[in-house]
């Protein structure tokens, strides 16, 4: 199990988010930025549609890089 905030994958608050996988936390972290931040949420949503890898490539190696806890 990993925890990192919202902040720490580019959101903009420091509520923590845990998952046992990437997939898992990539999950987490889109439920909570459609569920607390519509503005973000429309910002990534042009981003993925823009550049669909783009989020993950910058953001998998903090997962990698990030301790279990």
């Amino acid at each position: 199990m990993k925890t990192m905030t919202c902040r720490e994958l580019g959101g903009p608050c420091g509520e923590a988010l845990s998952a046992e996988t990437w997939p898992d936390m990539v999950r987490r972290m889109t439920d909570h930025v459609i569920a607390n931040h519509p503005d973000t949420a429309k910002e990534m949503e042009t981003m993925h549609n823009d550049d669909p890898e783009k989020w993950g490539k910058e953001m998998r190696p903090k997962w990698e890089s990030t301790p279990e806890n």
